[in-house]
């Protein structure tokens, strides 16, 4: 009977919301992680490292979930779900399962149709399996995929570090030092097998444009990286060799993935991915090499691992001043300070998990085979220095009725302590809330935090975070936040104590399958020094910036169009504000005789202060992420390319170029100058899976 009644009522919902036809309703998966990634990174000056969310969708939308027998830490792999929806489908299905129909994801609390449309690439229905089988090799070696990874780019303007200038004598050894030892060319190979979601492995090779490859001072790629990872075997939930990443808890003590921050998705405030998992990016930081396993003993899993590498530093009598993270190493004065520095990292994780609450405790031990003493500035009063730290935290995770409250609190071997606490609240299925509220004492400086927080650094702050989800009637969603935030000590660029605030508000109309906007305001209020030849003391000001945006996104036939309009305006408290000014228009085409791709931009920008500048995200080539940063007055275009040369073979190329029109003789400077108004970049990627 029940059967009856849950097919009846999702009939019912179909004959109302329309029919929903798979190959339909959703975008194809590189579209849709190119999504979640553009609402994500425009917020934040950083790059993110997305390659791991990327292979996890990607691998998903080969291997669905079967969510008659899934659970959180699958479903926490689509980033684009809230906690508080990942919770109502575990409840969903812990009530009614097993799920006869797709369809009946319209019956779940919380989602809406553009949720559930993401949904279907990434998720299926099956036979609800208890426990996985055993590996057998021969299956593996059988029904496992490999694919290979060349890609090339190359910026077409000379830049100064490739530039032969004769120079006097008695300059030319300090000349040689500074300008590029290698090529203008960035290279990388990758070869990737999956089996499942159960077997991985993969190798990297890796060469920056400017890195030497075969010469006088470096032989081969500059960046080799290799993983091993398995899933499922007995006892061990997770084994991973090689280099792999470890993300815990809110990530306190150690998360070495990227962190959710303030977004337009407002509800996700907390990290998606935590345990072990393999290493496959071509970043040189913010991953570990050596060896780490999870084991399962019934609702308890227990983590340890240890880690090995050589990092960069410029050493000095067995002290060095500073981690350098670029991965870098282009001139004689960059591969002097290549590897000089042993790192190693031992860590646990215990975790507790009922059907209602969550509790784990962690601890990572940190040893520099040098001190760490940084350069004496006052901002930096209470960071780390030293060979050694230890960092640990007790995270927790409970859902009450409607509550689902989580958070960690930390310590340092310096007694230094860290915390952040939250709760999710849907009091109604239209309407969902979230608080947080973060405290980081000055003090409190773990090498391995990366949590969510105003800055990069999880240190010498405090705040709280307000967030909403509202869907007042069909088709449109209102998302806001505001977030107040406040420093204790002086920060890198403010001389005093400060605060800030940072608010943003998104109406999103999606009126038909095809036709979507949203209408976005953002104001933030930030500190920083005033610079006064009058002034004997500092003086700090409050300097607001807003946003406001608009953006279109339509497809008619075969061919996709997105219209973006962004204005801002900056106020220094001295100055006249300045403003900015940012339009474009995309357009995509799929061709049907041949299978080739084409997505094309024209994007026209006028920042009148550096403050004005736009991050704007941009389609390229499989695996590269790119959100250039534009400033000034000026054009830019770009060309991308996709042909599928066969089931196998797929080749990417994209040509991208920036114009100024604002007077300029050169572009960037240093090394990187450019001599002319324009900037030029190809970029190309071949994929061949066997």
């Amino acid at each position: 009977m029940r059967f009856l009644l849950k097919i009846l009522f999702a009939v019912v919902l179909l004959l109302v919301a329309g029919k929903l036809e798979a190959q339909e309703a959703i975008k194809s998966a590189e579209e849709i992680i190119a999504d979640i990634y553009e609402q994500i990174s425009e917020e934040s000056e950083t790059e993110i490292d997305f390659t791991n969310f990327f292979d996890d969708l990607m691998a998903l939308s080969e291997n669905p979930i079967n969510l008659n027998s899934t659970n959180k830490e699958e479903l926490d792999k689509l980033q684009f779900l809230s906690d508080t929806q990942v919770d109502n489908i575990l409840y969903y299905l812990y009530k009614s399962a097993p799920m006869q129909t797709i369809y009946e994801l319209q019956l779940i609390e919380g989602l809406d149709m553009t949720d559930i449309r993401r949904m279907l690439l990434f998720v299926s229905l099956g036979e609800s399996q208890t426990r996985k089988q055993p590996l057998n090799l021969n299956e593996i070696l059988r029904y496992g995929k490999n694919e290979l990874y060349f890609r090339l780019d190359k910026g077409l303007e000379t830049k100064e570090g490739y530039r032969f200038v004769p120079e006097e004598e008695n300059a030319a050894d300090e000349n040689e030092s500074r300008k590029y030892v290698g090529d203008a060319y960035y290279n990388h190979l990758k070869y990737r097998f999956r089996y499942k979601d159960r077997v991985q492995f993969g190798v990297t090779a890796e060469k920056d444009a400017g890195e030497q490859f075969w010469g006088e001072h470096h032989k081969g790629y500059d960046f080799y990286s290799a993983h091993l990872e398995l899933r499922n075997v007995g006892k061990i939930k997770t084994l991973v060799l090689g280099d792999f990443r470890a993300n815990f808890g809110q990530g306190l003590v150690m998360r070495t993935d990227f962190s959710m921050g303030k977004s337009s998705y407002v509800m996700q405030v907390t990290p998606k991915s935590n345990g072990l998992k393999k290493f496959s990016s071509t970043s040189e930081t913010d991953f570990l090499r050596g060896a780490g396993a999870t084991f399962r003993f019934g609702k308890v899993d227990v983590t340890a691992f240890y880690s090995n590498r050589m990092i960069d530093g410029d050493t000095l009598n067995g002290q060095f001043s500073g981690i350098n993270e670029t991965g870098l190493h282009r001139t004689l004065s960059d591969l002097q300070k290549k590897n000089t520095v042993n790192q190693q990292i031992a860590g646990a994780n215990i975790i507790y998990t009922h059907s209602w609450f969550q509790v784990g405790t962690t601890a990572i031990f940190n040893h520099f085979s040098q001190s760490l003493q940084l350069r004496d500035a006052i901002y930096n009063r209470f960071y780390f220095r030293g060979q050694n730290q230890l960092a640990a935290s007790v995270n927790y995770r409970l859902r009450w009725q409607k509550l689902n409250i989580f958070g960690e609190t930390a310590l340092t071997d310096q007694r230094a302590m860290a915390t952040i606490n939250g709760v999710n609240f849907s009091p109604l299925s239209r309407v969902s809330l979230v608080a947080l509220h973060r405290y980081f004492s000055k003090e409190y400086d773990a090498l391995f935090a990366n949590t969510f927080s105003e800055t990069s650094r999880v240190n010498n702050e405090s705040g709280i975070y307000l967030g909403a989800e509202i869907r007042p009637v069909k088709y449109w969603k209102v998302s806001a936040y505001v977030d107040s935030y406040s420093f204790s000590w002086n920060k890198f660029g403010v001389d005093a104590p400060s605060t800030g605030e940072d608010y943003l508000l998104q109406v999103d109309y999606f009126p038909k399958r095809n036709v979507s906007m949203y209408w976005r305001f953002r104001h933030e209020t930030k500190a920083h020094n005033f610079s006064d030849t009058l002034s004997i003391l500092p003086v700090v000001l409050q300097q607001p910036r807003w946003q406001v945006r608009y953006q279109l996104n339509y497809s008619f036939g075969h061919f996709d169009f997105k219209n973006q309009l962004d204005v801002n305006g900056f106020d220094d408290g001295k100055n006249k504000p300045t403003y900015g000014f940012s339009v474009f228009q995309d357009v995509s085409y799929d061709f049907q005789k041949i299978p080739l791709g084409v997505n094309a931009r024209f994007h026209v920008f006028d920042a009148q202060s550096f403050e004005n500048r736009f991050y704007t995200y941009e389609k390229d080539v499989l695996y590269a992420f790119s959100v250039p940063m534009n400033y000034g007055m000026g054009t830019r275009y770009y060309l991308n390319l996709r042909y599928d040369a066969g089931k196998k073979l797929s080749l990417w190329l994209k040509l991208a170029q920036t114009v100024y029109a604002d007077d300029r003789t050169t572009v960037s400077s240093g090394n990187e100058e450019i001599t002319g108004n324009r900037k030029t970049d190809m970029r190309f990627l071949m994929r061949w899976k066997f």
